[in-house]
């Protein structure tokens, strides 16, 4: 019986890895919406959504695990609105852009410095959300004087943890490719993994899930987060961003927006935070979980556009 269980499931995974090879058949720049463009990082080309306007101050927006530059879309068009210029790449191997190189914060970080060069934004308001606020924030580590302020949305930074390595059974490639090839760039999966992240469920559906689903079309996709998941289930530990001490000596202005129902990185998390960095604010989200920008996008952005507003009036550089 055991026996047949374990053949049933190895055929499953192994029809879903195919499944995603049938479905991996386009390149990143046929596959990608023309509301974006391609930038030189110098380090590979980067994915950009870029909308303009060209004189308003960059707002840059790093996304999480799984997701794209469109998932801030509602975000975009708000600070557009306001006046800002919002900046939303793809952070790879996710969403459209060139999947050459590693995936540690520092070459993530890397990434986004030449994007920004690139397109001449100068100094810029930088946001990070989820695993992307690791790279966000070691971009301000790196580059103070390039930064206006920092917003840390729901951040999973890891500085509460013990330093970790990946799992031995990960060291596999195969395994991990039949791993993401069931989860995370499974079509099937994607409404189900979103609604373990969010509080408000709703917010699983429609526009949303067909974002996220998108970008599984691209040549190469599962090989390559297949490849990135050694980096996710591991300790950054040459990052700047993971330690303690670099963090508590950060020198721009930071804000913080949590939901309060943030079961992946609770609110515990944003509390020790602000052990580190006693001058930041915090804004708590009420009946939201860690994805804010899509369970509670009005109530978001209004949050987010104030946080951008406070960090920029305490910034130095911009009372001088």
């Amino acid at each position: 019986m055991v026996a047949c269980l374990v053949g049933v499931v190895v055929v499953g995974l192994g029809a879903l890895r195919l499944a995603a090879d049938l479905r991996e058949t386009e390149s990143a720049a046929a596959a990608a919406p023309a509301d974006g463009k391609f930038v030189d990082s110098g380090h590979g080309r980067i994915f950009v959504m870029d909308p303009g306007p060209s004189d308003g101050t960059p707002v840059v927006l790093f996304h999480g695990t799984a997701a794209w530059s469109k998932l801030w879309w509602r975000t975009t068009a708000a600070l557009k609105a306001d006046g800002y210029r919002p900046i939303a790449p793809d952070l790879p191997p996710f969403g459209y852009s060139e999947r050459r190189g590693g995936y540690t914060r520092a070459e993530q970080a890397a990434r986004i410095d030449g994007v920004l060069r690139t397109l001449g934004a100068g100094r810029a308001v930088i946001v990070g959300h989820s695993f992307g606020a690791g790279a966000a924030l070691e971009y301000v580590l790196r580059h103070p004087e390039l930064t206006i302020g920092l917003v840390l949305v729901d951040a999973a930074l890891g500085l509460t943890q013990p330093p970790s390595d990946p799992p031995a059974v990960l060291d596999y490639g195969p395994v991990r490719e039949l791993l993401v090839s069931a989860t995370a760039t499974n079509p099937l999966a994607t409404r189900f993994l979103l609604s373990q992240l969010i509080y408000r469920k709703q917010a699983a559906s429609g526009e949303t899930l067909e974002i996220l689903k998108a970008p599984m079309r691209v040549a190469g996709t599962a090989s390559h987060i297949a490849d990135w998941l050694l980096y996710f289930t591991g300790s950054d530990h040459a990052a700047l961003s993971s330690s303690r001490a670099a963090v508590s000596k950060i020198r721009v202005p930071v804000a913080m927006i949590w939901g309060d129902r943030d079961d992946v990185t609770p609110l515990a998390q944003a509390n020790d935070l602000r052990t580190l960095i006693p001058s930041a604010s915090l804004t708590v989200m009420k009946d939201v979980g860690h994805i804010p920008q899509i369970e509670d996008p009005d109530g978001f952005n209004a949050v987010l556009i104030d946080a951008i507003r406070q960090v920029a009036s305490a910034d130095p550089a911009g009372r001088n």
